[in-house]
């Protein structure tokens, strides 16, 4: 059976103070009602299921749209912006992609 699971949305405000911690992240922004942006939510959620150390954020574009528009600049939904453990942005994706896809970008990027 699919996993159903999706992340919890966050506030901005919430986690912006862990990018840069140490530990890399990834905000993941979407909408509540866009469904790439919901299946990008159950991806994520199995990262975390296998991976709970990991830094991985749901930010709702529309709610947070000052933070989605004026500080990220973000033009549409779903992006994930992953930072490095110092909290430099090193990779940005806009659109949705299966986990498969997800794992081969974190080990790229140093999330194991």
């Amino acid at each position: 059976m699919p996993n159903k699971k999706v992340l919890l949305t966050m506030k901005y405000t919430d986690v912006k103070a862990n990018i840069g911690n140490g530990k890399p992240t990834i905000l993941a922004f979407g909408m509540t009602h866009c469904y790439s942006c919901i299946a990008m939510s159950k991806v994520f959620f199995q990262v975390l299921e296998e991976h709970p150390k990991f830094q991985i954020y749901s930010i709702d574009g529309q709610k947070e749209r000052l933070v989605s528009r004026d500080i990220y600049k973000l033009k549409e939904m779903p992006t994930q912006i992953f930072f490095n453990d110092s909290g430099k942005e090193i990779f940005r994706h806009t659109g949705a992609y299966k986990k498969a896809v997800v794992d081969i970008i974190l080990k790229e990027y140093g999330f194991e």
